[in-house]
Order: structure tokens, then C-alpha cells, then sequence
């Protein structure tokens, strides 16, 4: 698809309510699925993928890169594996009949190769662009990727944080088949996500598009002790002054809801970030049940217009 081509989904109240767009859809290509670990053909089944749209009702979806090890297995660079992953993403879209977009990955470790695969992606249709939480600990508030973030401002392109299952949080001193991609990755998200908003890019860079995975990892329970730490620290001298409190930040990123059908944990996304910066995801095929995470939504207890919102209207906003 080209860039700012997304189907108008803009209308009637009728016509929104029947139309969804998942923020966080996993779609990988043959080339990734081959070569890194853990996933097999079943992540690439695009008719299989496509089918399970139709059966949950979701009008289009956006494909995110869940990170893999890719660069490793092959022996190439980064970047050189997020060239090659891009192209075949472009086909995966155009192949789609319009029910997908892409999102170009970037590669963290490389701020040069960075600006290149951003070029790239406008010029490919990308409608944003994919970064893991971290690169062999090195998180994105570092002050070497300023230029990358002021060109992405320009662009006007959302940049999407998926926790990386590289190095994420803890990772040299435990790594577990169940509690890693649940709590690291998860605490490896609150992190950057936390470092995002003490480093102030966001008042460097005030429009800026920030997506985080899976409600910006366990923020939500903490949003409140960053905000009141913060100030109480401040108070005694122990740290710089930011532009604003973390609360306030918090209500300037977007988090996804990456599959869950939790509304307790809904309903605490909704306070920390607000209607406005919530985006439906459904985190398939790791999550399965596209249909039970979209009636989550749908029984919130919040007005038709906020659930517009969330299963699409945020989404189509934000990258068209």
C-alpha cells in the first residue's frame, strides 16, 4: 500500500462500528520463519492469517515485527536483515488486497543504518516504523539517536515499540521458556517506556508517534509511583527537574492492548493514558482468540465513541 493510501474507514457511526484495525498483528515472511528460532510456517500463513480476520470481523491490520534473531542465524548485520525483512513485508501487504499495512523495522543497533531504513521505508509504503525496547541494553533515550528521532518527527511516521527477546530485562541471569516472554519482556517495555519519558524526547520532540506493546509493558500498575516518586524525589534535590511530571507524559504515547481480554487491565490503560492513545491489537497468532480480546472491548463500560476509538478510529488517525 502506499503511504497515506489506508482505506476510508471514516463515516457513519454504523459504518465505524463495523470496522476494526488491529494494532499489533504478527505476519512474518518465509525468509524469517526459516531462519530464526522459534517460529515456523504457521506465522506466515497469509491466507490462514487472513481468514482468521474474516472469522473475527477485523476490517484490516497492521503487521508488526515481533523481533527475532534473524541477523544471528544468517551471520548478516541488523541492518542488512531489516532491509532484507522489509522487502518481503512490502509483498506480504500488497498481497493482502488492501487488509494490510506494514510497519518498516529499524535496527537499533545501527543509528546509521537506522536513517537509511527509514528512507527506505517511506519510499516502500510503510505506515511506521518497528524498534525492539533495547539493543544489547542500549535503550532508545540515548542521546546518538536525536537525529534519528528529529527526522521521524518530519516524516510524520509512528514509531512501535516491541520488546526484543534478545537481551530484554534480566536476561544474563535468567532465561525461561514461559517466564521470559512474560515478565521480561513485558518489564523490558515499563523500561523503555520509563526512559522515554525521563529523557524528555517528547518535549525535544513534541510530535513525535510513540506506540508501545502491550500497554507500555507493566505501566499501567505503575504509572502512579513514577509520578509521586518523582515528585518526592525532586523535592529532595535527587533528580533534574523535567518538563512535566511523568503522568502527564504518559498521556502523549499510545499503548496497544496485545491480545488481552482482561477489563480490569482495560479499564487501568483507559486512566493512565486515556481514550485517545489506546489502540486495539490482537497479538496474532500468539494470541489466538481474536474475537474474545474485541468483545473486551466491547463491554467496556465507557461510550460507543471511546470504542470507535480504540478498535480503530486511534489506529486509522495515526497512520493515515
Amino acid at each position: 500500500m502506499e503511504l497515506g493510501a489506508l482505506p476510508d474507514y471514516k463515516g457513519s457511526t454504523e459504518i465505524l462500528i463495523m470496522n476494526t484495525f488491529d494494532a499489533h498483528f504478527h505476519l512474518l515472511p518465509e525468509v524469517v520463519y526459516k531462519n530464526a528460532s522459534f517460529y515456523n510456517e504457521t506465522w506466515g500463513d497469509l491466507p490462514g492469517h487472513l481468514k482468521s480476520l474474516d472469522e473475527a470481523g477485523v476490517t484490516h491490520a497492521l503487521i508488526s515485527y515481533p523481533t527475532t534473531d534473524l541477523h544471528i542465524k544468517k551471520g548478516i548485520t541488523e541492518a542488512q536483515a531489516a532491509t532484507e525483512i522489509n522487502v518481503e513485508l512490502k509483498k506480504l501487504a500488497d498481497a493482502s488486497d488492501g487488509r494490510l499495512s506494514y510497519l518498516a523495522v529499524v535496527p537499533l543497533s545501527e543509528p546509521d543504518g537506522m536513517l537509511a531504513e527509514l528512507e527506505r521505508a517511506k519510499q516502500g509504503g510503510a505506515v511506521g516504523l518497528s524498534i525492539p525496547t533495547n539493543s544489547d541494553g542500549v535503550y532508545p533515550d540515548e542521546t546518538k539517536f536525536l537525529a534519528f528521532f528529529e527526522t521521524v518527527e518530519k516524516t510524520g511516521l509512528p514509531v512501535f515499540f516491541h520488546p526484543t527477546i534478545l537481551t530484554p530485562f534480566g536476561h544474563k541471569d535468567l532465561r525461561h521458556p514461559l517466564i521470559t516472554p512474560v515478565f521480561q519482556y513485558a518489564f523490558d517495555t515499563t523500561i523503555c517506556l520509563a526512559k522515554v519519558v525521563e529523557s524528555g524526547l517528547l518535549g525535544k520532540f513534541p510530535r513525535l508517534k510513540l506506540v508501545f506493546a502491550s500497554f507500555g509493558g507493566a505501566m499501567p500498575f505503575f504509572a502512579g509511583r513514577f509520578d509521586r516518586t518523582y515528585r518526592m524525589l525532586l523535592g529532595r534535590g535527587y533528580v533534574s527537574e523535567l518538563a512535566e511530571d511523568p503522568a502527564v507524559t504518559l498521556k502523549k504515547v499510545y499503548v496497544d492492548t496485545s491480545g488481552t481480554a482482561s477489563p480490569a487491565l482495560l479499564s487501568l490503560a483507559l486512566e493512565v493514558f486515556g481514550e485517545d492513545r489506546l489502540l486495539w491489537g490482537s497479538d496474532f497468532p500468539a494470541n489466538r482468540d481474536i474475537k474474545g480480546s474485541m468483545d473486551a472491548i466491547n463491554g467496556l463500560p465507557v461510550s460507543g465513541s471511546a470504542k470507535e476509538k480504540i478498535l480503530g478510529d486511534n489506529l486509522i488517525n495515526l497512520v493515515s
